[in-house]
């Protein structure tokens, strides 16, 4: 099996070690036959706490996953809660998973209130708004989403991927407290670094209590995996219903065209 994890920024080689480390915590959880393969956007502005900002990033992920699927991967994932998912099943053939959905869809099978602790403001806005998007509101606690203070920057990330984890680890426990005390039994946590991170590092219930802190990115993937398996003992992917059912492809062209904007090894004509 093979997965096509796309990130939403370009790949830095000042995160290098997270990136390493990221592929050493995770690659032990896969099923033998998996695979992935990691990709990072060309043009990134490397910023996705905003709103419109994720939306020009969209674009740029969406490139990587059309490509993906003509290379022939048997699954795509978003490796990052600020997503284009409805978009990518609309128009892709293949399994297509996130961080976000998947990981709350998972946190429905292990408790009955969650919550999400993220990294920032905005981003807590954004994945509000999935969850209300997802259906998923009711199985949730009131403030469903909340962030770290101070937010995450690269200082804390990388402090985490060396080892120095205690700071992103206390400051993710110190919301989580709160969430647990407003009826969390599960807290995701709302990034898809510092989920590996924490869990490496052996945070993975809320001090003092037995709520699971839920390493989101690893537990999407398996989900992936899942749909994949899925995929092939029944011939079913996606729906053809209306909202992801795929327009003609020269339709989508035409759009792609008009912003003067096509994926290397894509036909305009």
């Amino acid at each position: 099996m093979r997965i096509c994890w796309i990130h939403p920024t370009t790949q830095t080689s000042e995160l290098a070690p997270l990136w390493d480390a990221l592929k050493r915590t995770i690659t032990p959880a896969l099923l033998r036959d998996t695979t992935i393969e990691h990709r990072y956007l060309k043009h990134s502005g490397n910023f996705t706490r905003s709103l419109y900002a994720e939306h020009l990033n969209s674009v740029l992920m969406m490139d990587e996953a059309m490509r993906a699927e003509r290379e022939g991967f048997d699954g795509i994932f978003f490796g990052c809660w600020n997503d284009p998912l409805w978009e990518a099943r609309e128009i892709i053939d293949i399994p297509v998973a996130s961080v976000g959905e998947q990981s709350m869809l998972a946190a429905l099978a292990i408790g009955q209130r969650f919550a999400v602790v993220t990294v920032s403001e905005k981003t807590a806005v954004a994945i509000e708004r999935d969850l209300h998007l997802y259906g998923l509101r009711d199985r949730a606690i009131g403030r469903p989403v909340r962030s770290i203070a101070p937010e995450s920057d690269a200082a804390l990330l990388l402090g985490a991927v060396t080892g120095t984890h205690d700071e992103a680890a206390s400051r993710f426990d110190a919301v989580a407290q709160t969430c647990v005390a407003d009826g969390a039994d599960v807290i995701l946590v709302g990034c898809a670094y510092y989920g590996p991170l924490l869990r490496r590092a052996g945070y993975t219930h809320v001090s003092g209590t037995r709520v699971p802190v839920i390493d989101s990115t690893t537990v999407a993937i398996k989900y992936l995996e899942a749909m994949v398996g899925v995929s092939h003992a029944t011939g079913v992917v996606k729906t053809g219903g209306a909202l992801f059912r795929s327009p003609a492809r020269a339709r989508i062209l035409q759009a792609r065209s008009a912003l003067a904007f096509s994926v290397e090894g894509e036909s305009r004509e």
